[in-house]
């Protein structure tokens, strides 16, 4: 009996109401389950269905074999209340409901794993929203049900990745942090997602926590100069932008500006459009700032003046942070304003969270500030899109930013 109840067993851990819990009585087809058990025909089929007779008369009432008028066997049930656990203790087999609590308290406890406090509420949140899903039999992607083992190495490897704090090569830190210089890459995809989550949509990629697939460069265009032992590379001299590498602006024995303003732009496209424009400021194109564009800005003389033009959304304002804190240089907005539009797009509960954190901050200008408590009490994102400003506008803000 055990052997084909074991049967019934596995069959029944396929199904939806296995998996998410059953609101009914679990049905079967009483042919289907035979053929799926592989014990429709000959001595296996006898054996089975004497197994599936003496189950039912020993399970009071947990399993039921329905029959036509003419007695014959149509429907093998499992009854809702009280069937489960029957059928899982009978066969000594963990019962559904014991693997997602399972499953739940692993979320619970990952709750727990050390982050940097910039993302704990977040982490709180994913880590608690993965424990429901687990509870209720909901999809867990990046995770799986089945693979215990692989949940806790992936678990452990994004919690790496939120604590990373240095420049590196995607391989290198793959092995320093899975042991296989690989796996990071394998599982790209799926951490970026998780991060995006995690953050808000405020970090989408390893390379927003210094892993890189590339030595790390910073895309200028203006009157810049390197100046190395054997020459000198006047940047100024190029129609279109360039990148320079951190290993040469590292190497460059002294790096000056010939115009006291440089201005960081977050699109690629409105940075090549402004390069395009001739506007003789220094150009930097950045999101958030990688370790070059850390360092190109480190190392521009103290004379230049900081404006960052990006998009006006909690996404755009926290780049605006980041520069400020990670490089150490004041930055003031560039036409950064919340632009209020009853029909724009809802700020989402991240969102909120993340305007909530940057309010706290000492590196944003108060105007900034007080164009995300206007954000928050609208409760949209306005028109947020740096591309949706006229360029002529942007143009003539840069001129003015130059007079004064």
């Amino acid at each position: 009996m055990n052997h084909t109840l074991r049967a019934f067993a596995e069959i029944y851990l396929r199904s939806s109401a296995a998996k998410r819990g059953g609101k009914r009585d679990y049905t079967i087809d009483w042919e289907k389950f035979l053929r799926l058990a592989g014990v429709h025909d000959g001595d296996e089929r006898e054996i089975a269905v004497n197994d599936l007779h003496t189950a039912e008369r020993r399970s009071g009432g947990m399993l039921v074999i329905e029959r036509d008028r003419l007695r014959h066997e149509k429907f093998l049930k499992l009854k809702l209340d009280g069937g489960e656990k029957w059928l899982f203790e009978v066969t000594g087999c963990s019962s559904p409901s014991d693997e997602r609590d399972r499953l739940a308290e692993f979320f619970r406890e990952a709750s727990e794993a050390t982050v940097p406090d910039i993302y704990q509420d977040g982490w709180l949140s994913w880590c608690g929203g993965l424990a429901a899903c687990a509870s209720a039999g909901d999809a867990l992607s990046p995770f799986k049900r089945d693979d215990p083992a692989g949940n806790v190495r992936f678990l452990d490897t994004l919690a790496a990745v939120l604590n990373w704090r240095e420049e590196s090569l995607l391989q290198r830190a793959s092995s320093r942090i899975t042991g296989d210089s690989k796996q990071l890459g394998r599982w790209r995809a799926k951490l970026e997602t998780s991060l995006e989550a995690i953050t808000s949509g405020e970090k989408t990629s390893l390379a927003d926590f210094g892993i890189v697939d590339a030595p790390r460069s910073a895309w200028v265009h203006g009157p810049l100069e390197l100046e190395f032992a054997d020459g000198k590379i006047d940047v100024g001299l190029l129609a279109a932008p360039c990148a320079l590498s951190a290993i040469d602006l590292e190497a460059a024995s002294s790096i000056r500006c010939r115009t006291r303003t440089c201005v960081t732009v977050e699109n690629e496209c409105v940075f090549h459009e402004l390069a395009a424009a001739k506007t003789g400021v220094l150009l930097i194109h950045t999101s958030f700032p990688g370790a070059a564009t850390r360092l190109l800005l480190q190392r521009l003389p103290d004379e230049v003046e900081f404006h960052h033009f990006g998009d006006s959304d909690p996404a755009g304002f926290a780049i605006l942070h980041d520069l400020c804190e990670r490089t150490g240089r004041t930055f003031r907005p560039l036409m950064m304003r919340f632009r209020d539009d009853r029909d724009s797009q809802p700020l989402t509960d991240g969102e909120r969270k993340v305007i909530v954190r940057l309010l706290t901050s000492t590196h944003l200008p108060q105007e900034s500030l007080a164009d995300l408590r206007s954000m928050l009490a609208a409760g949209v994102k306005g028109e947020f899109e740096q591309e949706s400003l006229p360029m002529q506008a942007v143009l003539d803000e840069i001129r003015a930013i130059c007079r004064d």
